[in-house]
């Protein structure tokens, strides 16, 4: 059986990896990452890990552990 995977499905997942790890690194999230995740998460677009990983950010957020510049 061949798998088909989705561009929109593996761009999502490429930039959902990285956005977490520079937010991970410097403590902060920009307008447009915040949109990205957003739209990734509005859409269904996330596999059960990166939503986790959204889910987690937001967490951080919330506390204050990440500023918004």
């Amino acid at each position: 059986m061949e798998t088909c995977i989705n561009s929109q499905d593996s761009f999502w997942q490429s930039e959902i990896y990285e956005i977490a790890a520079r937010i991970a690194n410097s403590h902060q999230i920009t307008a447009h990452e915040q949109r990205v995740l957003r739209t990734a998460f509005l859409e269904n677009a996330l596999e059960e890990e990166e939503h986790r990983i959204v889910n987690r950010l937001y967490r951080a957020l919330r506390r204050g552990r990440i500023k918004v510049v």
